[in-house]
C-alpha cells in the first residue's frame, strides 16, 4: 500500500473488550449478599420491601419510631439507603405501612371474634350459660393467637406502643382494627350486664375484659419469671386461658365454665 493511501485509511481502531455478563438469579432463588439485586444503588422488588417491612417494624416495636434511622433499617433488611425511599418514601411512610401490614395480618384473628361474638350474643337471647361459652370462646382465640403467634409478638409490642405513645396512624388502627373488636366485646359486655351498647359503663368494663388478655403478652418476660418458665409452652398458655377464662366470667357475672376451673388446678409446665 502506498503512503497516500494508509494516510487516506487512517488510524486503526482499538479492538473492544468482551463484555462482562453477570449470571442471572433463577426462579425462586433468594439473592445473596454479593449478588445483583441486594447489590447498591439497587432498590429491589417484593422481597427487599418485604425485608424492609419486616425489619422496620420489629425496630420501631423494640425503640419506637423516633429511635430508629433509614440507615439502620437499611441495615438490618439488606438493603441500600435509596430502597427505603424508592419503596416507601421515606420514614413516615414505612411506618404507615408496617401499620397497614399489622392491620393486615391480624384481621384473620379479628374478624372471626367479631363476627362469632355479634351472632352469638344475637343467638343467646340473654342465656346467660350460652353468653358465659362466648366468653370462654373470646378468650381461647385470642391468647391462642397472641401467645403462640411469633410474629404477632412484635406486632403486638408495637401496637402497644400506639396504644400508650399514638401517633398519626392510631385512628387507623383504632377504625379497623381495634375499635370492631371492642365493639363486638361490649356487644358481650352489654348483654351480660343487662345494659344497651354503647354506654359508660359497658366501655370501660370492655377494655377491662380486652385487657385481661392483653396483659399475658404485654408481662410476657415477667409471668415467666415468676412462674419459672422458659417460656409459653402449649401447656402453659392453656393455663393461662383457663385462668382468664374464669376471670372474664367472674367480672362479667356469668356462670364459669367447668373445664376452665379444672384446668387453671392443673401444676404449670
Amino acid at each position: 500500500m502506498s503512503r497516500q493511501a494508509s494516510r487516506r485509511a487512517g488510524p486503526t481502531a482499538p479492538a473492544r473488550r468482551p463484555r462482562k455478563t453477570v449470571p442471572a438469579v433463577g426462579a425462586g432463588q433468594r439473592p445473596g449478599k454479593g449478588d445483583p439485586a441486594r447489590s447498591p444503588g439497587r432498590p429491589g422488588g417484593a422481597q427487599s420491601r418485604s425485608r424492609i417491612l419486616d425489619e422496620a417494624g420489629r425496630l420501631f416495636a423494640r425503640d419506637g419510631f423516633e429511635g430508629v434511622t433509614i440507615r439502620r433499617i437499611a441495615a438490618r433488611a439488606e438493603v441500600n439507603l435509596a430502597a427505603v425511599g424508592y419503596h416507601f418514601g421515606g420514614k413516615k411512610g414505612l411506618y404507615h405501612e408496617v401499620m397497614r401490614q399489622i392491620i393486615h395480618d391480624v384481621r384473620p384473628i379479628i374478624e372471626p371474634v367479631v363476627a362469632r361474638l355479634h351472632g352469638g350474643v344475637a343467638a343467646a337471647a340473654g342465656d346467660r350459660g350460652a353468653l358465659s361459652l362466648l366468653a370462654a370462646q373470646f378468650v381461647r382465640h385470642i391468647l391462642t393467637a397472641m401467645l403462640t403467634n411469633e410474629r404477632l409478638r412484635w406486632q403486638h409490642a408495637l401496637l402497644v406502643r400506639e396504644f400508650s405513645q399514638p401517633s398519626d396512624e392510631f385512628p387507623m388502627i383504632l377504625a379497623e382494627a381495634v375499635g370492631p373488636m371492642h365493639d363486638a366485646v361490649e356487644k358481650l359486655v352489654a348483654a351480660a350486664m343487662g345494659k344497651e351498647a354503647p354506654d359508660p359503663q359497658t366501655r370501660l368494663l370492655t377494655t377491662s375484659v380486652v385487657g385481661q388478655c392483653m396483659i399475658y403478652q404485654i408481662a410476657r418476660t415477667l409471668v415467666c419469671a415468676r412462674m419459672g418458665w422458659n417460656d409459653y409452652t402449649p401447656g402453659n398458655v392453656d393455663r393461662l386461658i383457663a385462668m382468664v377464662t374464669g376471670t372474664v366470667q367472674r367480672t362479667l357475672g356469668l356462670p364459669e365454665t367447668g373445664p376452665a376451673n379444672q384446668a387453671a388446678r392443673e401444676p404449670g409446665g
